[in-house]
């Protein structure tokens, strides 16, 4: 089974990295490396595998620097036994799960799979603020004349919002 997803591998252990590279590509995914917060892409990125497992208190910079350049991505931290504390630091900072190393592929398919079932529910909601700012638009396009614009953006917004309700009540319908 394919996971069409987009991952970013943060690891300064190169073989490390190029092996999972490889690995999450035969899975069907689109993989990106980085070993430091400089080479960061700006978003865009839906699971981070970030690489702990060297690391000390600059894994946690390095979290909190993803966390902040990519906020909807999940975080998923690989780590060795012995470093509890570094892993519940990094759950506390922002991380969203942990895999220790050495793993088995399996496991590892299972984390991420999980992560974007994760993202998804996260994403399919819509939040008053997002809501809000679809009224915005629809105000600025109705106030530089655009009505139909406006009536068109508030009418996809509602779609939007309508399927989803519809959806909800169609699963729980026994």
């Amino acid at each position: 089974m394919a996971i069409t997803a987009t991952a970013l591998i943060v690891s300064d252990d190169t073989d490390f990295a190029q092996t999972m590279k490889v690995l999450l590509q035969r899975w069907g995914m689109v993989v990106e490396l980085a070993a430091e917060a400089v080479y960061l892409p700006a978003g865009g990125v839906d699971v981070v595998l970030l690489d702990i497992r060297r690391q000390d208190n600059n894994g946690l910079a390095l979290l909190a620097t993803i966390r902040t350049r990519m906020a909807d991505a999940e975080i998923i931290l690989v780590n060795r036994p012995d470093n509890i504390q570094l892993s519940m630091a990094g759950m506390q900072a922002g991380a969203d799960d942990e895999i220790i190393s050495p793993f088995d592929t399996a496991t590892l398919k299972n984390k991420i799979s999980s992560a974007l079932q994760c993202r998804k529910k996260r994403r399919g909601k819509r939040s008053l603020l997002k809501r809000f700012e679809d009224a915005m638009t629809a105000i600025t396009f109705a106030q530089a004349g655009e009505f139909d614009t406006a009536v068109d953006l508030l009418n996809e917004s509602e779609e939007k919002s309508s399927s989803r309700k519809d959806r909800k009540q169609t699963e729980a319908a026994p």
